[in-house]
């Protein structure tokens, strides 16, 4: 009797826009040449996918000379689901409810509130607040409120939802009460068959962007589930009964088909990250690397996916967010920067001497509209046919080109493009290894300046479909440790185990798993040792989680194949606007004019909270916090009709009584446990008995760098007062005493700090400011690490003569022209400085270095180190800049100082109290959290208010202050620029 074939093969499949493809692996004869690639097809991808992936597999197990019953297992990618939230198909995303239990926070930024305008329409069904949640700690915000959970069921039930959001501020953390799980339970007793979406099974810390994930997953879970059993069905037509099937993750490894009907979020972006490990695989890097950093091109018809490959041959990933169908979300995905060059980008001759490369291409169409198949439009596959690096098409069609100028000029911006790129994606100066794979990869024929090798590996054309057949099986944790008398590196390792363990029950062979990557987060401002720790471990596939799949796959064959009706109205006419995540996107910048009314009052709309969003960052230093989520209440609040006044300080009595606030926490606080709305109110009404006043008679902000910017501008509609166009700091500084007011002898007590849960504590006298900020400190922890603070009132005379005046309308010409430069697609910088003149451009470079740590009180600290960009490595419009020296950037919170170095010798060109911000290429201010390597960007300075050039302003807000005893202060401008105000420019004149 013959024995069975030893299961020993793969078939790895990726759907791509155009292709499907797919291949046949033996992983046991990876040290081959052709690494175990039994063979290699393409099918064209279908629009139901299922039937081009069936195609697929089918060709190539006739192409193959192995027998079905080798096959161990099926490994599928494919986009197929991000792809209907990005297209916003109606037919498939289904309405969602979404509870948060969060107490009394969150409700300032309500669900759904930064979706595209169409995405919003198909899934918000219905929102509920419920008590629950954690605080960082662990304690209860409030306790579960069954009876509440049950009523809000009735609620769903009658609106025929059955796709349904449990999201718990800090849920990730939630290790013993489990309040997510135990909300679950009661709405299934309340609704039978309701998929239900557990936000701690989605993704980590990052409360907005861990419910917008839970949200596209649960509005898409019945496509999936149906799309799913699909495959399956598709598997046992083929005769691959037995062979277990899985889906790839976004990080690169497995997940079997029920977790993928959960969760098939978790495979939005498989496609790219199958493209990076599978050109690992195939360039064999563990002997061709030699110990240098890895970069993968992945060049197709139209574009270039460029990333980097961690020691793990995992890609690197991406930030804390990223961006789904213009929905901000957090889950796993590569760092991918994507460049607009490709087999069919066009090449276009402007003048003389210029030649463009792309972005425009002849995409799908190549094989018609290319020279070289007798088009007629030059294309970069013509040029490398042309220079005999490509066999492709007819030859003779191109040869009139070979030794023209134009040739060699878009050969050279080829070059130059890649050469970017590369140098972008790098984590390190020193030279990397490029791995080029994709069909249009024939377009790379030169060598690279900062490449010491690059691999074209064979069957470099499937890549992804080898990334999804080699992918391993991996486990995750998300944690913040409290590290106050205990072993760090102990609890580190527990960590680790419980990571490894993770992989172990998620299928991983236990003698195979590793850690892959470690993130030791130190938390600021806390006022005990702790720290954040993301840790994650990935193995081998194990031979029974095998088994395991394909018993689960038989069980559910045919779960959820009608289960995909949607319960809602057709949303039709879908425009441009619809798709929009922000009211500038649709207006002409240049025409628009904010609207102020006769008697000079700003009446702030939601664009104007968009420009001063930006302009916030990008006068904050560094510092300041995020202000996404405080934009995203201000406009929600404008969208329920609340009205936002801003008014010139001359506008009001000497005698007007003036009150603040300013954000005291944690970043990681920030991120989650989303502001209630009454914090500022509690801690203002906590100082306003001090005054004998019941309200105050406007508001400004403490400080203008960041979010706290926006947070008067919120504030002002509980009590309906003006806010004063100004602040106490006209940037971001890190502590109390840090403000105008205080240098020119103006109190901070009595001040108070609140939580947003009534909790108030206020500090009536101290004399001492170090020590009044250890106390707020103390009290900040007590609070959550999240509160607002509010200072000693203040009369508008004293404001007149002591505050930073017209720096709201500084913020808003600031950003108003970043945007209208991207819009405009000129120089981001020449606006910025023509919107500050008492500015300059510092240095343009590259971050080459980055160190920081947590100082003992709280603060984040350390150095960012800048390297110069080559004159010819710039853009088009960028400035002429000739300085060639290193420049460092150390920070406490914000940016101390800026030193240009050759060897040991520094030279310091700026200094606080001045401004010094670093701006993105897209236009953006880095927080001092968001500075890493590889980053280009501009350093612009500015001239801080007179107000702290006084010998006492120097000695409060200058390098001095913060450690650095023997350095002067150094200006780049030698005179303070008074901002033109909005109500002076824009009031209506006659």
């Amino acid at each position: 009797m013959a024995q069975s074939p030893q299961k020993i093969h793969r078939i790895g499949v990726d759907v791509g826009s155009t292709n499907t493809d797919c291949i046949i692996l033996d992983p046991s004869k990876s040290k081959n040449p052709d690494r175990g690639i039994l063979c290699s097809v393409k099918a064209s991808t279908t629009p139901d996918v299922t039937s081009g992936i069936k195609t697929a597999i089918a060709n190539a197990l006739e192409k193959a000379t192995v027998e079905r019953e080798s096959m161990a297992a099926v490994m599928i990618g494919t986009t197929h689901f991000v792809n209907a939230v990005i297209q916003a198909d109606n037919h498939n995303l289904r309405k969602v409810a979404v509870l948060r239990l969060c107490g009394p926070y969150t409700r300032e930024v309500p669900p759904f509130c930064d979706f595209p305008p169409v995405l919003a329409r198909i899934m918000n069904g219905h929102t509920a607040y419920l008590d629950g949640g954690l605080e960082i700690d662990g304690r209860d915000i409030t306790p579960l409120n069954e009876g509440q959970i049950r009523a809000e069921c009735a609620t769903i039930r009658a609106k025929g939802i059955t796709d349904i959001v449990i999201v718990g501020v800090f849920s990730p953390l939630d290790t013993t009460g489990l309040q997510e799980e135990k909300t679950k339970q009661i709405i299934l007793e309340e609704i039978p068959g309701a998929d239900v979406v557990l936000s701690r099974d989605i993704r980590y810390i990052g409360f907005l962007e861990r419910e917008n994930a839970s949200i596209l997953n649960a509005s898409i879970i019945k496509f999936a589930r149906k799309t799913i059993t699909g495959f399956v069905a598709a598997m046992r037509s083929l005769g691959l009964s037995s062979c277990p099937l899985f889906l790839t993750q976004n990080d690169g490894t497995l997940i079997d088909t029920e977790t993928a009907k959960r969760c098939p979020i978790r495979t939005f972006s498989s496609g790219q990250t199958n493209s990076m490990s599978g050109a690992s695989y195939l360039a064999d890097l563990v002997s061709e690397s030699e110990g240098r950093q890895v970069i993968v091109a992945d060049i197709g018809g139209t574009t270039t996916d460029l990333c980097a490959l961690l020691p793990s041959d995992f890609p690197r990933q991406a930030g804390a967010w990223v961006e789904v169908g213009g929905v901000r979300c957090a889950f796993p995905m590569p760092e991918v920067l994507c460049l607009g060059l490709g087999g069919g980008t066009k090449i276009v001759k402007q003048d003389t001497t210029v030649v463009k490369v792309g972005p425009e291409s002849v995409g799908h169409r190549l094989l018609r509209d290319a020279f070289v198949f007798g088009g007629k439009t030059l294309t970069a596959t013509d040029v490398a046919v042309a220079e005999g690096a490509a066999e492709i098409g007819d030859a003779s069609l191109v040869k009139h080109l070979k030794g023209t100028e134009l040739l060699r000029s878009a050969r050279e911006e080829i070059k130059r493009l890649l050469e970017r790129g590369v140098d972008s994606m790098k984590l390190s100066a020193e030279d990397a290894v490029l791995v080029l794979v994709g069909g249009g990869s024939i377009v790379q024929m030169d060598n690279l300046k900062g490449v010491a090798k690059i691999i074209r590996p064979p069957h470099f054309d499937c890549a992804n479909a080898v990334g999804a057949a080699i992918a391993k099986v991996s486990g995750q944790i998300d944690t913040i440790e409290v590290l106050e008398g205990k072993n760090e590196r102990a609890t580190v390792e527990a960590a680790k185990q419980r990571a490894i363990d993770a992989a172990i029950s998620a299928g991983a062979d236990k003698d195979t798993v590793e850690i892959v990557s470690v993130e030791n987060l130190p938390l600021e401002y806390s006022a005990v040792k702790a720290t954040r720790l993301i840790i994650k471990a990935a193995g081998m596939l194990r031979p029974d989680a095998l088994f395991n799949s394909v018993v689960a796959a038989e069980e559910n064959i045919f779960e959820g194949a009608t289960t995909n009706g949607n319960q809602h109205e057709e949303v039709v006419g879908k425009k441009p606007q619809d798709f929009a995540t922000s009211a500038s996107a649709s207006i002409n910048i240049a025409k628009y004019r904010p609207k102020v009314t006769a008697d000079g009052t700003w009446l702030v709309s939601e664009i104007d909270c968009e420009f001063l969003a930006t302009g916030c960052s990008v006068v904050a230093c560094g510092g300041g916090g995020p202000g996404y989520n405080c934009y995203l209440a201000a406009r929600a609040a404008l969208r329920e009709g609340k009205q936002m006044r801003v008014v010139d300080i001359s506008t009001l009595p000497d005698d007007t009584l003036v009150f603040g606030t300013s954000t005291y926490g944690a970043p990681a606080v920030v991120s989650e446990r989303l502001p209630s709305g009454t914090e500022a109110i509690d801690a203002i009404s906590g100082v306003l008995p001090y005054f004998s006043v019941k309200k105050p008679g406007a508001l400004i902000a403490d400080e203008i760098g960041g979010m706290n910017g926006l947070r008067p501008l919120l504030t002002s509609t509980h009590w309906d007062v003006p806010t004063i166009d100004g602040d106490y700091m006209g940037r971001a500084y890190p502590r109390i005493y840090h403000s105008t007011t205080y240098v020119n002898g103006l109190p901070i007590v009595p001040c108070a700090q609140a939580d947003g849960m009534g909790n108030t504590v206020a500090v009536s006298r101290c004399d001492d400011p170090i020590r009044l900020e250890k106390l707020q400190r103390k009290a900040a922890l007590e609070l959550g690490l999240l509160s607002q603070m509010a200072q000693a009132g203040m009369r508008v005379g004293d404001l007149k003569r002591c505050g930073v005046l017209g720096s709201t309308s500084l913020a808003w010409h600031i950003g108003r022209a970043i945007y209208q430069a991207r819009q405009e697609k000129t120089s981001i910088v020449n606006a910025i400085l023509r919107a500050n003149p008492c500015g300059r451009l510092l240095y343009m470079g590259k971050i080459v270095d980055v160190h920081r740590f947590v100082s003992d009180g709280g603060y984040t600290e350390g150095t960012v180190k800048l390297r110069a960009i080559a004159a010819e490595d710039r853009e088009v419009g960028e400035e002429a800049f000739n300085e060639t020296r290193d420049m460092v950037l150390p920070f406490q919170n914000e940016y101390l100082y800026a030193a240009l170095q050759d060897g040991k010798k520094e030279e310091i060109v700026c200094t606080v109290p001045d401004l010094i911000s670093l701006i993105g290429m897209d236009g953006y201010a880095l927080g001092t959290q968001d500075i890493k390597y590889g980053l280009r960007v501009n350093v612009i300075a500015f001239a801080g208010h007179l107000h702290w050039y006084t010998e006492r302003g120097l000695e409060l807000g200058g390098p001095n202050d913060f450690g650095y005893k023997d350095m002067k202060n150094v200006s780049v401008a030698p005179t303070y620029y008074d901002p033109v105000r909005v109500t002076d420019v824009f009031r209506p004149r006659g």
